[in-house]
């Protein structure tokens, strides 16, 4: 491809020079620009780029028509090329690193999306380099996620590489994988190979510190991890790994450091921000400062971006490079590819590079097709239905440190034990260990081994005349496997990786123990003494539902335990499974029971999956919900049978089976500090947690530090006994008060780990563990819009314990989801229970019954009750409480028409936020400042200080507030006519709901979004939309809700001329608003009947219900809507009924509103009533 480079240089202390280098053409053009005009420029291209939703053809005309200049340079140049591709290599100095090139748009369509040429931008450091060598061969690349413990959200890595190995499965693309996530552990395996990878694809989390000293110092959990508290302000960083799999900040120096001098030719940071150059362009962007380094080619992205995106860009680009197309057409192909699927965050990927744009990483292999080996989940294959017993790439889930420990461990041992309950997933995870093992020569045995079988394996992959001379050999077993290890392999190099899968067929249950068969002992022994004396790295991987042991070499077995999936794991299984990702609609308390009896163990769970895609859906069928429930019952007494599981615990001691009992208190993994205590009265305890830990019937879990964590599998439950009340209730508050000690206090504490505290603590009726727990959590997620989880947590809570905090807590949630008696009830009884030296919580009371009292239009006493907290937070000098006053203060002046008064007490407001650092407060009052600005008509301004606004809200998780902020930047964006914008603005807000599990927030956008797709009259998406609309109110008995959505279904059906369709709707939506008392909806839909009646030419009719309307606004004091409706009566008597008496009056009543509102409207009926006046004369 031809390429145009465009530079900046100094000319003097004011200019710089442009140049542009054209293609064949040996001097540079250039035109001389001041460097005020260069930061203007910048700043409107951060001002207009880095917001929400930002203009992407605006913005791409405003850089085009910049670069291109006067002399057209950019025009000629790609007029002038004579290739199929064009690069535009734009020097990153002068902060036009910055700048987002990708969108450059010549008025006709984005660059990117031209052929003949197709143009590509990218980001070019200027350097002599030298070029690499290219072979045919595979495209190789080494793909390396990263998922520290506590880094959230969890990304689905493993989907990623799943869809790089599906979509490129036609190339010839090797990918090797990384499992540590940690770079030391990456520097290492970097140093084992020599220009071996064309490329190191790098997914995770990535981020840049904030640019003030906001930073807080938390202790680090550990000497090797680090926060980025500890960098400098202003440093790009990417989330990796430590080796216990703690969360690192690591800097584009440190990377840099495991390729010193062996760089792959492209570095793909696959995380947000990897190319956003930070402090507004002024430090460079990690993919810059990794060039720096000495990388030649560095993709990234310049703001967050979605998995899919991130995920389909790798899938196609590496395809591409793997066919022998040049980095920068596999680029350009790569986005017209993301354009063909409709991918919003297509701009955010950037190149940077150093010299020549780098060109193909490999030469196409032609019709020689790639030698790739066969997946390893083919290998695991039931003997009788030759299906496939492991999970493959696209439905593996987790797993991460098992992999990690594993891994680690294989270097060093003869092999790994991987022991656990059946259905765990022993065999899946192992298909993922050989595939991690490149290299191998696989050989999977499944359930019996003997010496036949295993010289039969053998044999049959030999190709060597030699191995096959000393497999048939009359030498001892151990001494024929040495020699052939030694001197019967196909090559020198072949390495083997035996899997015994299933191993449990070869073990015995003797005395309560299960033990090797004999004929079975010398078979392992001589395959592991022969692996040990060949001094060659073959290895062993066993799984088996116990951990056996042997009389020999038996701690050169790494032992890993495997239990159930937990956590993210879990999430991510229910994701993959229809009956439990939503998918499908069931009785609504099944897939939770399904989830329930499965205990997180995958078989079973996928056994229950398949129970309920196969039952009935209706919800009515009572029958069926009980045939469903039987079914999953009898595959729980199924499953037990087939894990031996009562065999098992029939013979052991009655004091193991008391222990295990006792220890079904617990529902997650605890450490042995939590046994002891309440197992003191069982002599055994320690020595029967080892037992049944070998036996498969206790779950080990090992912490990133090696802590082994313990817990009875649930599927075990029928089959023991737990103590009855009393000293059941006096075990499970023992238990609370237990993990109240050794959890609570710890920093690192879990939120599974804080709800498994009040879960015990409930069950206990320990009330003050339950209700410091609760509060504490509720208070958490409230700012978070986790509506549904506060909900539950305080409901439970409440059902044993009374307290004024739970009560507050659950109200503020009820007015969330739209139950405003409810919230009432549960305030005014947290009012009487609150200790009345407690005041900031009773202000904080006060402050949301004000808040009820406002939304039902008694602004007076609400205003009353503000200036109470007001008065009572300056009293005890609570800066936040007055804050929060001011704030609603503030709001009522603005609902009763005093935006003065408002925005002064706003400013006042935001002032104190700003002082005590309140980020969500300070979020909040800008919000509506931003609301004010736009009702004065600064409509820049106001899109200015909501995108701060929305910034705020999106550091602190407010997902609520996002929302809100994205519908105001909508609506203006509608005024503006730019209905594109507000359609992805209303997509955006969708994503945000539905993470906020609020039914209320999502009908309410529906209803939006039914609004907008009538203005563009897209009539059917607008239907779709009311319609869901209406079915979420009703979900939540939401009658208001329902009403308004059948009215503007009402409004749908007039504008498409189906006036009797559009007149059922209002008359079911009059019956909703009356209902419930709402007399300003009944106005509104009176009044699009009567327009009805009066098109049908029904005047009468209408007549009548106008006076109606008239009626109820006369009760309700509604002023605007009385002239409206006293302003149609009056034409219509004069028009209709040639009464121009009453009809004059009514206008002049009309006139007299409108001129005291102040409302422009005022003039249109002062034109009407001189029409008529004239007509009369």
């Amino acid at each position: 491809m031809q390429t145009i480079r465009i530079q900046l240089r100094e000319s003097t202390q004011e200019t710089v020079e442009l140049r542009y280098w054209l293609p064949q053409i040996k001097h540079y053009e250039s035109r001389r620009l001041k460097l005020a005009e260069i930061a203007d420029f910048l700043k409107q291209g951060e001002d207009d780029y880095y917001k929400p939703l930002p203009y992407l053809p605006g913005i791409g005309q405003q850089l085009f028509f910049w670069l291109d200049g006067d002399g057209r340079w950019l025009s000629r140049g790609i007029a002038n090329c004579l290739g199929e591709g064009l690069v535009i290599a734009i020097d990153t100095d002068k902060q036009l690193a910055h700048l987002p090139w990708e969108v450059l748009h010549d008025g006709a369509d984005f660059l990117v999306k031209r052929v003949n040429p197709v143009v590509l931008p990218l980001r070019w450091i200027e350097k002599e380099t030298e070029a690499f060598s290219v072979e045919a061969r595979q495209l190789r690349v080494l793909f390396m996620a990263t998922d520290p413990e506590d880094v959230q959200p969890k990304l689905e890595f493993e989907q990623e590489e799943a869809r790089i190995l599906a979509d490129t499965r036609d190339f010839a693309v090797d990918l090797r994988v990384e499992e540590s996530g940690c770079v030391s552990e990456l520097g290492k395996v970097w140093s084992r190979y020599f220009n071996d990878f064309d490329v190191f694809h790098l997914t995770g989390h990535a981020s840049i510190t904030p640019g003030e000293a906001e930073k807080n110092p938390t202790p680090n959990p550990s000497p090797q991890a680090r926060r980025g508290e500890d960098l400098e302000a202003n440093t790009p960083y990417f989330i990796t790994e430590t080796e216990v799999g703690e969360r690192h900040e690591t800097t584009a120096a440190e990377l840099a450091e495991v390729f010193r001098f062996r760089f792959p030719k492209l570095v793909f940071l696959s995380g947000c921000r990897t190319g956003q150059a930070a402090d507004k362009g002024a430090v460079p962007s990690m993919a810059e400062a990794l060039i720096e380094q000495g990388a030649r080619a560095v993709l990234s992205w310049g703001r967050p971006v979605e998995d899919r995106t991130a995920t389909a860009a790798a899938a196609h680009l590496y395809g591409k490079l793997a066919a022998g197309y040049q980095l920068a057409e596999a680029l350009a192909s790569t986005y017209q590819q993301l354009f063909k699927q409709n991918v919003r965050d297509w701009h955010l990927l950037r190149l940077y590079v150093q010299g020549e744009c780098p060109g193909a990483l490999v030469e196409v292999l032609g019709d020689v097709p790639p030698s790739a080996p066969e997946p390893a989940y083919q290998q695991f294959l039931d003997p009788d239905t030759q299906l496939v017993r492991v999970a493959k790439p696209s439905e593996f889930v987790g797993r991460r440190r098992t992999l990690q420990r594993c891994l680690k461990a294989i270097r060093t041992s003869l092999g790994v034990l991987i022991h656990g309950l059946g259905g765990v997933g022993k065999s899946t995870v192992t298909a993922r260990l050989l595939e991690r093992m490149v290299g191998y020569h696989r050989l999977v045995n499944f359930r019996q081994l003997d010496e036949d079988k295993l010289l039969k394996s053998l044999a049959e992959q030999c190709t060597s005349e030699r191995g096959h001379e000393i497999l048939n050999g009359k030498l001892p077993l151990m001494q024929r496997l040495t020699k052939f290890f030694t001197e019967g392999l196909n090559t020198k190099e072949q390495r083997f990786a035996f899997v015994l899968d299933d191993f449990e067929a070869n073990l015995d249950l003797r005395n309560g123990v299960y033990v090797l068969q004999p004929q079975v002992v010398d078979v392992l022994l001589a395959l592991l003494k022969a692996m040990q004396n060949s001094q060659l790295p073959h290895k062993v991987i066993i799984t088996c539902r116990y951990n056996f042991t042997l009389s020999e070499l038996n701690h050169r077995l790494y032992r890993e335990p495997l239990g159930a999936l937990g956590g993210a794991d879990l999430i991510k299984k229910y994701k993959r499974l229809d009956s439990f990702n939503g998918s499908w609609q069931f009785q609504p308390d099944l897939p939770e029971r399904a989830k329930k009896a499965a205990d997180g163990n995958p078989r079973l769970l996928e056994w229950l999956d398949k129970i309920l895609q196969n039952s009935p859906k209706s919800p009515e069928a009572e029958r069926g919900v009980e045939m469903i429930l039987q079914k999953m019952a009898d595959k729980e007494k199924e499953f037990r049978e087939d894990i031996l599981a009562q065999v098992l615990l029939k013979q052991q001691t009655p004091a193991l089976r008391q222990m295990l009992g006792k220890l079904l208190v617990y529902e997650l993994p605890v450490p042995q500090a939590a046994i002891s205590p309440i197992c003191e009265d069982i002599s055994s305890w320690e020595s029967d947690i080892q037992r049944a830990e070998i036996l498969g019937l206790l779950e080990v879990t090992l912490t990133n530090n090696t802590e082994r964590l313990y817990r009875v599998p649930r599927i075990l439950s029928p089959l023991l006994e737990f103590p009855e009340n009393p000293k059941g209730e006096e075990l499970y508050k023992q238990a609370a008060q237990i993990l109240y000690r050794l959890w609570w206090e710890e920093e690192t504490t879990t939120e599974a780990q804080k709800l498994e505290i009040h879960r015990l603590a409930l069950l206990g009726k320990d009330e003050e563990i339950a209700v410091n727990v609760a509060n504490y959590v509720s208070r958490i997620w409230i700012p978070r819009s986790r509506f549904r989880d506060t909900n539950k947590i305080c409901q439970d809570t409440l059902k044993n314990i009374r307290d004024y905090r739970i009560l507050s807590n659950l109200a503020r949630v009820e007015i969330e989801l739209g139950k405003l008696k409810e919230a009432v009830e549960h305030y005014q009884e947290a009012l009487k229970l609150c200790p009345d030296n407690e005041i900031i919580e009773l202000c904080g009371i006060k402050h949301c019954l004000a808040y009820i009292k406002s939304k039902s239009g008694e602004l007076d006493i609400a205003l009353d009750i503000y200036q109470e907290c007001l008065i009572d937070s300056e009293k005890i000098g609570h800066f936040k409480g007055k804050a929060s006053a001011l704030h609603e203060i503030a709001r009522i002046y603005l609902l009763k028409g005093k935006v003065d008064n408002a925005l002064h007490k706003y400013q006042e407001c935001l002032a104190i936020q700003e002082n005590i650092g309140d980020i969500k407060g300070q979020a909040s009052t800008l919000h509506q400042i931003a609301y004010i600005k736009a009702q004065k008509g600064r409509i820049q301004e106001s899109l200015a200080i909501y995108e701060k606004s929305f910034y705020m809200k999106d550091s602190i998780g407010d997902l609520k507030g996002k929302i809100s902020t994205l519908h105001q930047i909508a609506s203006l964006k509608e005024e503006q006519g730019d209905l594109e914008a507000v359609f992805n603005l209303l997509q955006m807000s969708l994503k945000i709901v539905e993470e906020t599990g609020s039914v209320e927030l999502k009908a309410a956008l529906f209803y939006n979004m039914a609004i907008t797709y009538t203005k563009a009259r897209r009539f059917d998406l607008a239907i779709n939309s009311l319609n869901t609309s209406f079915k979420l109110a009703e979900q939540i008995d939401d009658i208001q809700g329902q009403g308004i959505a059948l009215h503007q279904l009402g409004v749908v059906s007039e504008q498409q001329s189906k006036f009797e369709n559009a007149l059922q709707f209002y008359s079911k939506s009059l019956n909703f608003s009356e209902q419930i008392g709402y007399l300003k909806g009944q106005v509104h839909t009176l009044h699009q009947i009567a327009n009805i009646y009066v098109n049908q030419r029904r005047i009468d009719d209408a007549l009548v219900i106008y006076k109606k309307a008239l009626e109820i606004e006369d009760d309700i004091q509604d002023m605007r809507g009385k002239a409206s409706t006293l302003a149609c009566l009056g034409q219509m008597l004069v028009y209709e009924f040639g009464d121009y008496e009453q009809g004059l009056d009514y206008l002049h009543q009309s006139l007299s509103i409108l001129q005291h509102l102040q409302s422009s409207e005022a003039d249109i009926v002062k034109q009407i009533i001189f029409s008529i006046q004239n007509s009369s004369l």
